[in-house]
């Protein structure tokens, strides 16, 4: 089975729990009700953006459409998987866009905010801007290469070793318009993911 026909799968059942239509669902998530059909059917996957819109107009995490790990048991029996991620044992979250990679630096998504580590391949340019969550902060810090923050009407280049920190209900887009990829941490609260 694909990924895109799982996702598409997991956006139907969510959407059904819900008692919306298909209609419904691509009205208030902004996109066309052949989109919504063709990412139900696993016939085409859906940029990070269109993925967002619709996890929030399910009231869901875009990692809860790739994954069932907000419903995951901890396993109380190895203590050390309830608090510490390893670098070889973090969960990576896929999404269609080839140039957007993410790994989850928390044990799992059950917290009060995400922590990830993003990585934007060059070229990585986003048409919509958009919010991530309601309230909360984000804050995110470059590790290495340079990404453009687009918040409001304001551009910020952010280098190797600079942060900013931002209201992620603010519409913003982050972008990485080099030719090396750009690696940085962000921390929102509350997860959007």
């Amino acid at each position: 089975m694909s990924v895109d026909f799982e996702v598409g799968q997991k956006i139907k059942s969510l959407r059904k729990v819900k008692k919306m239509t298909a209609k419904k669902l691509a009205l208030d998530a902004g996109i066309s009700v052949g989109m919504l059909s063709l990412l139900e059917n696993g016939s085409t996957s859906g940029s990070v953006e269109t993925l967002r819109k619709i996890a929030k107009v399910l009231d869901t995490t875009i990692a809860h459409i790739f994954t069932d790990d907000e419903n995951e048991t901890i396993d109380t029996t190895n203590n050390e998987a309830m608090y510490v991620v390893r670098k070889n044992a973090r969960k990576k979250i896929f999404f269609p866009d080839p140039l957007y990679k993410c790994e989850l630096l928390t044990p799992n998504l059950q917290g009060a905010l995400e922590f990830i580590l993003v990585e934007l391949e060059p070229g990585r340019v986003t048409d919509e801007v958009l919010p991530h969550t309601q309230g909360g902060e984000e804050c995110d810090y470059v590790l290495e290469g340079t990404i453009e923050v687009l918040l409001e009407q304001q551009v910020f280049v952010l280098n190797e070793g600079d942060s900013i920190r931002f209201n992620p209900v603010s519409p913003h887009k982050i972008e990485n318009k080099g030719t090396v990829k750009a690696r940085y941490i962000s921390v929102i609260t509350p997860p959007s993911f």
